[in-house]
């Protein structure tokens, strides 16, 4: 999309929530209907979020006595090189222009810097502390899975997991969660626990297989209360949590190449999540982003296809072998 400034000045209201409510309506709406004004909304917020990540700095207690010495020594200056001619007092404006200039141009390298601190991705084996992944400890997660359940052995190169699911309707979700693993052939690639306040489900499958049984799950995301992803890591370090999760975010998470593949992208979707609750605004964009679930997410999500050329036959073909592997553990709690 061309920079078009009366639209960014727009924008720019709207994430301040300096509009009306009446416009605010408007702007909900031009970004439900223009793909383009949405991505450069997306855009600003980001810019914005970065802006205010950046760290307050203490200015120093003799700070303003050295602008006022200064201010006076520059006046001393001014006024010698004005009685000294015409071409002197031209040299020293060009002096305090390049001054100005050079402080510019370091005040800009110094905000580069940061912001690259926040946003730099992080490379396999790094020590030290990282901006991203150390501003705070990860929400832990109560009591998940009971003591009894065995853990899971990641079986493959791919993503290791857990999804958490909260609803007043553990029959009704616990059916449709066995009808979708049953459709999507993985009934034997599952174990099952029955608890009084929980069903769990540990599956070991292919990413493809996974990736059909999210899209499914996807279409009753909404009915859900809560939703919460862990991604395993590895054994020093700490899982990654991301609340409030997506099926979106879910299906690009569990879709990358990697074990590190996986944990990255659920790093930078914390990162983003984190960012997006302290926006202004937030609430619209919350109901944007529900419409758009099933109209925009939904089908870049891989949809499980039939074997058998009949109509009446359910049977999915079998996950193709030595493809990556993924290990999911799905958690659907009773909130009753």
């Amino acid at each position: 999309m061309k920079a078009n400034p009366q639209i960014d000045e727009l924008l720019c209201s709207f994430i301040d929530g300096e509009l009306s409510l009446r416009q605010q309506t408007e702007v909900q709406r031009l970004v439900a209907r223009d793909a383009e004004v949405a991505k450069r909304l997306r855009q600003l917020q980001n810019c914005s979020n970065l802006v205010n990540a950046l760290p307050v700095e203490q200015a120093p207690v003799d700070m303003l006595e050295q602008i006022k010495r200064s201010l006076e020594r520059q006046s001393l200056l001014s006024e010698r090189s004005v009685s000294a001619g015409t071409h002197a007092g031209a040299w020293h404006l060009k002096v305090r222009r390049f001054v100005a200039a050079a402080a510019m141009i370091a005040l800009m390298g110094g905000l580069g810097a940061v912001v690259y601190q926040i946003v730099a991705p992080v490379s396999p084996g790094t020590s030290g502390p990282v901006a991203i992944d150390t501003p705070r400890p990860a929400p832990v997660i109560p009591e998940l899975l009971p003591p009894v359940a065995a853990p899971m052995v990641v079986s493959g190169p791919g993503f290791s997991g857990r999804l958490e699911l909260r609803t007043a309707a553990l029959t009704q979700a616990d059916a449709f969660l066995k009808a979708a693993i049953e459709d999507n052939g993985l009934k034997g690639l599952t174990q099952v626990q029955t608890l009084p306040d929980r069903r769990i489900y540990q599956i070991e499958c292919s990413r493809e297989g996974l990736d059909r049984l999210v899209a499914d799950l996807g279409t009753i995301w909404r009915n859900f209360e809560s939703a919460s992803l862990v991604v395993n890591t590895d054994s020093f370090t700490e899982p990654v949590v991301l609340e409030s999760v997506t099926p979106r975010q879910t299906a690009q998470i569990i879709g990358q190449d990697s074990a590190e593949a996986c944990v990255e992208a659920a790093r930078r979707a914390a990162v983003l999540s984190r960012f997006a609750q302290a926006m202004p605004g937030r609430e619209i964009l919350s109901t944007l982003e529900n419409d758009q679930i099933t109209a925009i997410a939904m089908p870049e999500i891989p949809r499980p296809r039939q074997a058998s050329n009949d109509p009446e036959t359910k049977v999915i073909e079998a996950p193709p072998q030595g493809g990556v592997q993924t290990s999911l553990t799905i958690v659907l709690l009773n909130t009753q």
